[in-house]
């Protein structure tokens, strides 16, 4: 029990620091050391092109950081590898730090994208390396508390510092987390050690890093697109929620994004909480089951948005996508583990982060959409927005369909093996002990 619980934090806890990087310099930092090279009316488009930028770099490095982890985990484990990119975007940092140009900041920011992706291609691959295939859930859910936790306490900590002024401490805290987090899971998962001869990795030409075979792997295909649906429904109401607030309460900005704050705040909370549980549903109920009440459960939610009236409704309302987002979440992040094939894992992983890149990337596209309907009728574009998404999420159910079956029946006769051998062993215990009690007294003293 100890060993299991030891392994599972130790492949959970880095993601903390992974999350605090990605959302504290995408969502404060860079902005804040933006502002002092660019006017007020062009920030927010050379923002929104350097993350986009980001972005993109970093979905386009993890499939090939994953292909050589692959290579490398025989030899020096999935820690070795993660610790070039430790070291790599702790220098970045540094430089992110000290520059005193735009075109630094734009350097090594995009560094830090490229660095980040190549420690997580690290990290991914470790829960299929480690975890039997009916604890994943469990596991999955653990890197969701984790993730999510790194970005509240990213938002808490950093948003403080910054606000006192105190941008190169905010960055080494930042620095400090990655350096601290890392060595807790190298303590705590000594089984990601040399194993050479154990696992056979591949050695797949670099011209074959983004491809995949569509006749063996239509399940996992099918997962990403999937995700890309139901990520595209997450990304645009998170993306345009406080425009959303400002508009249906009638604030300011800067009241706005108060108000949008603490209820991200809120909602992230609930998700955090309610992540353990949904991972150890999935290992229950089976992972396509759990993701599609995730999706029922958010496009419910998505409608209900069209009619909040007041921030405690947004809360409320909101809060069933929260739940729904850490079903959906537990569920996936799971079936990716089980469906991944066992020497290219890292490699598999690294493209399924295309879902989440292309869905980030494409939710800002709803943006001229609202703006245009807006301009017919005041808050309706909002409403066009939640529907939208809404029939995202539902949409996200139609591709994995086909898995669901054949899931329910592995779940199934995985329980009945398990209660069986529960039972086998029951009797066998009873079998062992003497019928005769004074046999055991025999057997004390020869």
């Amino acid at each position: 029990m100890f060993r299991r619980t030891r392994l599972l934090l130790g492949i959970s806890v880095f993601w903390l620091a992974l999350s605090v990087l990605s959302d504290g310099i995408n969502t404060l930092v860079l902005p804040l050391q933006l502002s002092g090279y660019s006017s007020a009316n062009n920030q927010a488009t050379l923002f929104g092109l350097l993350t986009f930028i980001g972005l993109f770099a970093g979905a386009f490095v993890q499939p090939i950081a994953g292909t050589f982890s692959d290579r490398f985990q025989p030899i020096h484990g999935r820690g070795g590898f993660i610790g070039i990119g430790v070291i790599l975007s702790l220098t970045s940092l540094f430089f992110f730090a000290v520059v005193k140009s735009i075109f630094g900041i734009m350097v090594s920011y995009l560094a830090i994208q490229i660095s980040a992706s190549i420690a997580q291609a690290g990290q991914q691959g470790l829960l299929p390396d480690l975890v039997d295939e009916h604890r994943r859930g469990l596991a999955s859910g653990l890197k969701g508390f984790m993730d999510l936790t790194g970005a509240m306490l990213g938002f808490v900590i950093l948003g403080q510092l910054l606000g006192a002024g105190q941008s190169l401490l905010a960055i080494g805290v930042i620095a400090a987390l990655l350096i601290i987090t890392y060595l807790i899971a190298i303590v705590l998962t000594p089984e990601d050690r040399s194993n050479q001869g154990t696992v056979v990795k591949t050695t797949i030409p670099l011209r074959g890093i983004f491809s995949i075979d569509l006749t063996r792997q239509t399940d996992f295909v099918r997962l990403i697109l999937a995700r890309f649906l139901f990520l595209l429904g997450i990304y645009g109401t998170g993306r345009f929620l406080l425009l959303f607030v400002a508009n249906r309460l009638g604030l300011s900005e800067a009241q706005a994004a108060e108000q949008a704050g603490n209820l991200l705040a809120g909602l992230a909370l609930i998700t955090i909480l309610a992540s353990p549980s949904a991972g150890w549903l999935a290992d229950r109920i089976g992972r396509v089951p759990l993701m599609i009440a995730g999706a029922i459960l958010s496009a419910a939610s998505a409608l209900m948005l069209i009619w909040a009236e007041s921030t405690s409704q947004i809360l409320l309302f909101g809060g069933l996508m929260s739940i729904g987002s850490a079903a959906f979440a537990g569920g996936s992040w799971a079936l990716i583990a089980d469906l991944v094939p066992k020497n290219e894992s890292a490699r598999f992983f690294g493209l399924a982060n295309f879902s989440t890149a292309g869905s980030a990337a494409m939710a800002g596209l709803f943006g001229p959409m609202i703006d245009g309907v807006e301009h017919i009728s005041r808050g309706l574009g909002f409403s066009l927005l939640f529907f939208v998404a809404s029939l995202a999420f539902l949409a996200s159910i139609l591709p994995i369909k086909n898995i669901l079956l054949k899931e329910v029946k592995d779940v199934k006769e995985r329980n009945e093996n398990q209660r069986k051998i529960r039972s086998d062993a029951a009797r066998l215990a009873i079998l062992s002990l003497p019928a005769d009690p004074t046999a055991i007294k025999k057997d004390q003293n020869p």
